[in-house]
């Protein structure tokens, strides 16, 4: 494809938006299809940084604006002219309330019959879940992704928690998208790419769905791996992961640590690696533990990386994404929304054009400068005389309500 794609969204909420805005950063032209009053049901979505949802602020940055009552008179018109100019349309209606609305697949592929048409559904097109109407927890519940706690005889879902299916479910529909574009190119004609929200949150879980599926058994929970593939606390009460299980780490990590020497010696490295699990019953975790809990965590964490060996500190998100980490390589993104600074994460992909990218500083700066072109999100329905002037629709904002 010689330009950008051109990108019209009707989706509410999170999996669609997720799939316009990585695509908006990666140079797409998004139009957001939004209600007039409502807007992508993200505006007014707590939390609210003042008067607008952080979830608008964040996945419609970069997007624009057209605000159309799909049951106003001029909507056929212009959901033909969308469809004519789009490369790209994603449609997140369950499939009979979109045919109500003229933007099933069948009516925008007869518009323009070379369309790429994604569509994000709750449960798939199949099977007993397949009407059921969904919120973003219901297709974790069913994909059994979501580790309950149980407080007083009461099933909670853990603070930490965020939904998974629907975020992954944007993300694989950009995969789709985008290998729907190359087939497109290659003179395939129109393709419909397709992603349930229930089957990303399983999939997400390939590691259990693989494991199980051939040994009858959950994969191995990181807490059992082994002594040497750990999460430890320190004098401080603060936690360590180490990850000494290749030789050389390991021989590094008993230098640093002191240990006796027929601790040292063990390891069957005919693999690469050894976790360690075979030495926990001989107190191996237990030595390590005690080791490290003489000294605070960065005094380890100094320690061992001076040494070479895989350590972190376990951080939560707030001291991941204030750290100078972060900003080297532009994490975060700034801009002015209603005389106010708003901030929000960037996607972790840049693309680079090879010309520019004659050594690892010159890419690793034009990831940084990412969160530089990061444009504001639109206000509700302000680009409509501009998208329906490049539609065709001279007449303008008469056609929006």
């Amino acid at each position: 494809m010689a330009k950008s794609p051109r990108v019209a969204d009707f989706s509410t909420h999170l999996s669609g938006p997720v799939a316009s805005r990585r695509l908006a950063q990666m140079g797409a032209d998004v139009i957001k299809v939004e209600h007039p009053t409502l807007g992508d049901g993200n505006r007014s979505f707590p939390p609210m940084f003042h008067e607008d949802g952080i979830h608008h602020l964040y996945l419609n940055a970069g997007t624009r604006s057209l605000a159309l009552d799909w049951r106003s008179p001029s909507w056929p018109r212009t959901v033909a002219a969308i469809a004519r100019w789009a490369d790209v349309v994603i449609v997140g209606n369950r499939p009979a309330q979109a045919q109500r609305m003229g933007i099933d697949a069948a009516s925008l592929l007869a518009h323009k019959p070379e369309l790429v048409y994604c569509m994000i559904t709750g449960y798939g097109l199949a099977g007993e879940w397949a009407a059921l109407p969904a919120h973003g927890l219901n297709m974790d519940a069913l994909a059994g992704a979501i580790p309950l706690e149980w407080q007083d005889g009461q099933p909670e879902v853990p603070e930490h928690y965020r939904s998974v299916g629907t975020t992954v479910a944007g993300i694989e529909a950009v995969a789709g998208i985008y290998a729907a574009l190359h087939r497109c190119s290659r003179g395939e004609g129109g393709q419909i790419v397709h992603v349930s929200i229930w089957e990303a949150a399983l999939a997400w879980q390939w590691r259990d769905l693989a494991t199980f599926a051939n040994l009858e058994r959950p994969w191995t929970a990181y807490r059992d791996l082994g002594s040497r593939y750990a999460v430890y606390g320190t004098q401080d009460a603060k936690a360590l992961l180490v990850c000494p299980i290749e030789r050389r780490f390991w021989d590094s990590f008993c230098t640093v640590l002191e240990l006796p020497d027929d601790v040292r010696a063990r390891g069957d490295w005919s693999s690469g690696s050894d976790m360690g699990s075979d030495y926990i019953a001989l107190g191996e975790r237990t030595l390590i533990g005690e080791r490290l809990r003489l000294k605070p965590r960065d005094e380890w964490v100094a320690l061992l990386r001076e040494a070479q060996v895989p350590v972190a500190p376990v951080l939560d998100w707030r001291e991941s994404m204030a750290s100078a980490h972060a900003q080297a390589n532009g994490t975060m993104a700034s801009y002015d929304y209603r005389e106010r600074a708003v901030r929000v994460p960037v996607a972790p992909v840049s693309v680079t054009a090879a010309s520019a990218a004659g050594s690892t500083e010159a890419i690793a700066e034009a990831h940084r400068r990412r969160a530089e072109q990061v444009p504001r999100a639109p206000y509700l329905g302000e680009h409509n005389d501009e998208i329906l002037k490049e539609l065709g629709l001279a007449d303008g904002a008469s056609h929006a309500h």
